[in-house]
């Protein structure tokens, strides 16, 4: 009976000294966890920090902020248009209505100097004007397609690198930054967006909102149906893993479904290109028969 006491007790101490060192490890492992989360965002402050720095220190920036339009909604779509395009910092907006209007004014003044000095027509140096005005626009539209067709381009190869990790045993969180680490010097653009994502998450955002943001930020079919996929995950619990494999599998099947149809169509379009060249011969030599015998008849 003595003996069975002691056992109890015994064990007892073991089960109490093993649940204050458990205790005092998890408490240590949660204080380390709030020193790298609060790190992290020392980092995103000081970077922060140093922009701001650069946007005091660039002075045609801060002219071109100044000639900005004064309606919000205008000013938000230029940000938005630059985003798109890549120009992501704040002096980015201030460079841009810089290089819009000091191009405009010189060619303005250049279409004044050829109109008094070499007759150049009214109308010319109008349209030239008026192609200025709409000519930045126009380029940032087609640099933002570009970027957008180079991101959905680029998917597919990163979520494959995702999956890899993933089965490694790695969360889908640690495994978008490892590979963005990874692929960053040769997919710079989709790899900043989800770094972009990972550090919204870091200061706070929640998951799904990020997500969102992220689907705003590229307005493309892949990114939309991919954040459709982690927030339906997200929400649902369900192995990100195994969706994530076959979103990148019917993303190229759909890739080689419309290259297909490409190739199928590009014998109708090359038809009608050599058409011509065919029918010359035949054009020569019919109606040069008939003028040989008009000749002959003279």
């Amino acid at each position: 009976m003595n003996m069975v006491i002691l056992l109890l007790i015994v064990g007892l101490l073991s089960f109490f000294s093993v649940w204050l060192l458990v205790n005092r490890v998890m408490k240590l492992q949660a204080k380390q966890i709030e020193i790298e989360h609060l790190k992290s965002r020392v980092g995103l402050a000081n970077k922060y920090t140093a922009e701001k720095q650069s946007f005091s220190n660039c002075w045609w920036c801060s002219l071109g902020k100044a000639l900005a339009p004064k309606s919000k909604k205008e000013l938000a779509k230029t940000q938005q248009q630059l985003f798109g395009a890549g120009f992501r910092n704040d002096k980015d907006v201030g460079g841009y209505f810089f290089i819009k209007y000091s191009t405009l004014i010189m060619t303005i003044l250049g279409m004044l100097a050829l109109w008094s000095w070499y007759s150049v027509r009214l109308e010319w140096a109008v349209l030239v004007v008026i192609i200025m005005i709409l000519l930045p626009e126009r380029i940032l539209i087609f640099l933002g397609q570009k970027r957008l067709a180079q991101v959905s381009t680029d998917l597919p190869d990163f979520l494959d690198m995702c999956n890899v990790c993933m089965n490694a045993g790695l969360s889908y969180l640690v495994a978008i930054k490892r590979v963005s680490h990874e692929l960053k010097e040769v997919h710079p653009e989709i790899c900043y967006e989800f770094e972009y994502v990972l550090d919204q998450i870091q200061i706070g955002v929640a998951r799904t909102d990020a997500l969102r943001q992220f689907a705003q930020r590229n307005p493309t079919k892949d990114i939309q149906n991919l954040v459709q996929v982690l927030i339906q995950n997200e929400k649902l619990g369900s192995s990100i893993s195994a969706a994530l494999n076959s979103f990148s599998r019917r993303m190229y099947q759909e890739r080689e479904q419309f290259l297909e149809e490409k190739a199928a169509k590009t014998s109708a379009k090359m038809a009608v290109v050599i058409m011509p060249f065919l029918m010359m011969p035949y054009l020569v030599l019919l109606v040069g028969e008939r003028m040989v015998m008009l000749a002959r008849g003279f």
